[in-house]
């Protein structure tokens, strides 16, 4: 539809010079009037109809890209999301995204103006073979230099937009570690420095890509008018039939004009759009390398079973720079976990606690050792359904405005487990989401524990959960709360300090330079 609306833009240009030749041979033909009006009807029907399914098209490609990329960062693995920048997949969904909206219509009609050109182009071949030889060897002379230009221009470009991510990643520092440097001025002032200087050599390159840019349409606006001259004052000293059609030459060449400048200002949208799209393919190859290939192919989803017995055995796992050097690592480590066990965890900063549980969850894989379920060795087909049987509430959660993954909320007991848990009055559940999740740190962790038991999982993962709340709540979680759980058949594992209540545990084993080992059992007396 975009090249018959430039067909339908070119008749146009014919028709009124044969009219305007007729005129000026003292001629009124009405039938030119009529085809006029019929090209102009086929151009802006064609038009509309060429834009409208496009920004239809385009919209319903951009919608299922964002749906492709989240469904893979959900299928990624936890490394992956820890290591990666959030910045530069914000850029990509959100910035390049749009601008990847933004740019097909004007690629659209660039489309439909080139058609006017190649019209134009054989039209003024019809009127003379010289000036259609001057015309194609001046413009293929002007887009190979501006293609020249424009490779330059898009890893520049490129360049620009990594330098930008990094923006994004400051911002998210400013953002995230609001109350740091809120009460730290060095600290505040230092990175705003930091942000102030990203900016400065974003703008720096960008102002470089722009003058480039400029310098690319300004190359092509005298390209066009040298031809203009050429054509009009050089080519009728060579041929004198020339001079008989030079207004209807001069009529084609300035009808033009509008369809290279919208090609030329095309360009640059081009190179930006196809930066965008390199980088939402470069996010989704990264995407693609770090999912399982178990999610090749559907799983059935199983759901939450009993299990006889979980047992890590000499599993080990290391946290390494991007040089491959090891940071910190944790293990081998051998434990075994029954059903209905309350098991406390306990460990100094630093001392791996954490990272063990991301390891007994499948969050984690052991690069040495393995994990066993029933005596039957986890693997990565069997990792997913592993992971069911765990719900977990690490120090770092995340708390869901609602109850996604469950379908029907036993309302009563939900009103019972706020009303327990002192939350009835801060938040409701209604429309299926709570009314207010802006809590406080403590109310955050109870109303993520309500949202773990609903769950209804077999093994239940406490990382400090009683440590931002107040002792009497304390006292009651370990023994009341915990203990209740044990009596259903839960098994509990919950990393504490609260050296007062190790005697409500089965067992309580600690974390020391990444090593599990038996707690004293003196001090549990």
């Amino acid at each position: 539809m975009a090249t018959i609306s430039g067909i339908g833009n070119g008749l146009i240009l014919a028709f009124i010079n044969l009219a305007a030749e007729h005129v000026s041979n003292q001629q009124n033909e009405f039938r030119f009037f009529v085809l006029f009006i019929i090209s102009f009807v086929l151009y802006i029907y064609s038009q509309r109809y060429a834009l409208s399914k496009t920004t239809i098209a385009i919209e319903n490609a951009i919608r299922k890209v964002r749906i492709r990329v989240a469904d893979k960062i959900r299928k990624t693995e936890l490394r992956f999301i820890e290591n990666a920048g959030r910045g530069e997949m914000y850029l990509r969904l959100t910035q390049d995204s749009n601008l990847i909206s933004q740019t097909v219509l004007i690629l659209v009609s660039a489309a439909q103006s080139a058609m006017v050109l190649i019209f134009s182009v054989f039209y003024v071949a019809w009127l003379s073979p010289l000036s259609f030889f001057i015309t194609v060897v001046v413009l293929s002379i002007a887009v190979l230099l501006y293609l020249s230009m424009e490779t330059q221009v898009s890893g520049e470009l490129q360049t620009a937009t990594l330098k930008e991510s990094e923006f994004f990643e400051a911002l998210n520092h400013i953002l995230d570690g609001f109350k740091e440097i809120k009460i730290n001025r060095r600290k505040s002032d230092d990175l705003f420095k930091h942000v102030e200087k990203i900016s400065n050599e974003t703008e720096q390159l960008k102002v470089n890509v722009g003058i480039r840019l400029i310098a690319s349409i300004m190359f092509s606006e005298t390209s066009f008018y040298f031809l203009l001259a050429v054509l009009v004052f050089i080519v009728p000293l060579f041929s004198h039939t020339h001079s008989d059609v030079i207004f209807k030459i001069t009529a084609a060449t300035l009808f033009i004009i509008g369809p290279i400048g919208m090609i030329v200002n095309a360009m640059p949208m081009l190179s930006r759009t196809n930066v965008a799209l390199n980088n939402i393919y470069k996010l989704e190859s990264e995407l693609d390398a770090m999912i399982p290939s178990t999610y090749e192919t559907e799983l059935p989803e199983i759901p939450p079973a009993k299990f006889q017995e979980v047992r890590i055995e000499e599993a080990s796992f290391e946290y390494t720079d991007k040089g491959g050097k090891s940071l910190f690592s944790i293990g081998p480590i051998n434990t075994t976990i029954k059903p209905g066990e309350l098991l406390f965890i306990v460990g100094g900063n630093g001392s791996g606690k954490s990272t063990f549980l991301k390891l007994l969850t499948g969050l984690y894989y052991p690069i040495k050792g393995c994990c066993y379920l029933d005596g039957e060795e986890v693997d990565q087909v069997t990792y997913q359904n592993y992971r069911e049987l765990f719900s977990i509430i690490f120090t770092d959660f995340h708390l869901f405005d609602r109850f996604y993954g469950l379908e029907n909320v036993d309302e009563k007991k939900l009103k019972a487990l706020l009303q327990l848990m002192e939350l009835d009055k801060k938040t409701k559940y209604r429309d299926g989401k709570f009314t207010n999740v802006n809590l406080s740190t403590g109310q955050k962790k109870r109303l993520a524990f309500i949202a773990a038991i609903l769950e209804d999982k077999p093994i239940y993962i406490f990382d400090e959960l009683a440590a931002d709340q107040d002792p009497q709540f304390r006292k009651y979680f370990y023994e009341v709360i915990l203990q209740d759980l044990k009596k259903q058949g839960k098994t509990i594992i919950a990393v504490t300090h609260d050296d007062h209540y190790f005697n409500t545990a089965d067992r309580v084993l600690k974390m020391e330079y990444g090593q599990l080992i038996n707690y004293d059992e003196q001090i549990i007396r």
